[in-house]
């Protein structure tokens, strides 16, 4: 659990229906690293993710290296 708080957030995928492929919500990741759906008209059981096109940010370590703004989502997806 994220003791962290959540501040701020921002959508970093698309929230589809399988089967009309229609926009059902959004996903949500936190500057404490939390995920969370926001769904339009509540939740729907089958989905998938489908994440924005991005420009690549740079890495304020190392600029010439990009830095992954997602982390990985797959275990959302339900079969």
């Amino acid at each position: 659990m994220n003791t962290k708080p959540r501040l701020t957030g921002e959508p970093i995928m698309r929230i589809l229906c399988k089967t009309s492929e229609n926009l059902v919500g959004y996903l949500y990741q936190w500057n404490n690293g939390d995920v969370q759906p926001a769904w339009f008209d509540g939740a729907v059981a089958d989905v998938r993710y489908e994440p924005f096109i991005q420009a690549t940010e740079q890495n304020p370590v190392d600029p010439k290296t990009p830095r992954p703004r997602q982390q990985d989502l797959t275990h959302l997806e339900k079969a």
